[in-house]
């Protein structure tokens, strides 16, 4: 829901507006799900247009390439949202990531009501060029809409939306060395026992859906509250579908902040709750598995905080703008710090050339690393 705050606030104070970019990035990888090091670039062109004053369209295209050396343990793409229960080797390799993302929808305001209503779709492909030959294919639909009421400079809406997640995994061998084995994890360090051997595909099947509260503002305070679910089941193929395991994350999470003409700062904190459950069967006969007993086996807790700032000064030609947040997760036990500089020349009529640097520094487990990237583009 945190992306549907960036959303509605754009709604109510951006200009109408298009931005055509290209971006680079390079650096150590993070920990041993991202590998010893990670580069890609992006293409990404986002627009906003009024057809009236009082009506708007909005959309938003990208094209994500990233390559990632010696990726270890972990065979998933999102990682981070299917955890615990992925599918791991012992062997890794580097890794490559290829994500389409599209976003678009339609924003009306008329007699002080605010509403929008939005599709936002993702398709992302992982994969291995060397044995074990992990690859992930990734679709994530949501659809979502807000209503609100728009005062001065302030709008309070409510906001929900609904959504589809499936991930195909599978691992192929085509060395004449053999196969190592393939683990499904029942929780953050143990694997399946039963199902760990040469089960090599597998899906993760599971809906979406929240809810929240956002205060907006022009120039002001601005604060919400929303609630996240999530649910996934994965499942083996073994001649049928066995499930063999489901997990359900509820994510509560609030923001407070402050908008002015040339800077704001926002602050966001929340609570992670995974709830995992173990499908156990009985005896296989004639490939059918009889279930017998569904039992929770993971609970965890999680926080989560993100603060926000930038300033935007302007120049006798053209803008800067300093940006920096701070991220932590305590999933990953990690602490990221970033920093972004952005330059914005006019150019002829209404178009203007932008480039920008970021970097950022990423602590965890006693050690860091940095990445650094570069965009430039076309806004007009």
């Amino acid at each position: 829901m945190s992306i549907l705050l960036v959303i509605l606030t754009a709604l109510v104070t951006d200009t109408a507006r298009t931005d055509l970019t290209l971006s680079g990035h390079f650096g150590q990888g993070t920990e041993l799900y991202d590998g010893t090091q990670i580069g890609g670039f992006s293409v990404e062109a986002q627009s906003i247009y009024d057809i009236t004053s009082s009506s708007r369209i909005f959309g938003e295209a990208s094209y994500h390439w990233e390559d990632c050396k010696q990726t270890r343990y972990v065979d998933n793409a999102d990682y981070r949202l299917v955890a615990p229960y992925w599918t791991v080797d012992s062997v890794g390799g580097d890794m490559r990531r290829e994500t389409y993302a599209f976003y678009g929808g339609y924003r009306m305001l008329k007699n002080h009501i605010l509403w929008h209503a939005a599709l936002q779709f993702r398709a992302e492909q992982s994969y291995r060029m060397r044995d074990p030959r992990a690859k992930n294919k990734v679709t994530d639909l949501r659809v979502e809409a807000s209503i609100g009421y728009q005062w001065q400079q302030y709008a309070l809406s409510l906001q929900a939306y609904g959504g589809r997640y499936k991930q195909n995994n599978e691992i192929r061998f085509y060395s004449e060395l053999g196969e190592t084995t393939i683990y499904h994890m029942a929780n953050d360090t143990e694997p399946y026992a039963r199902f760990s051997s040469n089960n090599k595909l597998s899906y993760y099947t599971g809906y979406r859906a929240g809810v929240g509260v956002q205060l907006l503002p022009t120039t002001g305070f601005m604060a919400g509250v929303q609630y996240d679910w999530f649910r996934f089941k994965k499942e083996l193929s073994i001649n049928t579908q066995v499930p063999i395991a489901a997990l359900t994350t509820h994510t509560l999470s609030a923001q407070i902040g402050y908008v002015a003409t040339r800077w704001r700062v926002t602050a966001t904190a929340g609570a992670e709750l995974k709830r995992g459950e173990l499908y156990l069967y009985g005896d296989n006969a004639n490939n059918y598995y009889e279930l017998l007993f569904i039992v929770p086996n993971y609970r965890k807790n999680l926080a989560f905080a993100h603060v926000y700032g930038d300033y935007r000064l302007p120049l006798p030609v053209g803008d800067m703008l300093f940006a920096a947040k701070v991220n932590y997760d305590m999933f990953l036990q990690r602490v990221e710090e970033g920093v972004q500089v952005q330059y914005t020349f006019p150019l002829k009529k209404r178009y203007s050339w932008l480039v920008r640097a970021q970097a950022r520094l990423i602590q965890f487990d006693n050690a860091h690393a940095w990445q650094v990237g570069i965009t430039t583009g076309l806004t007009f």
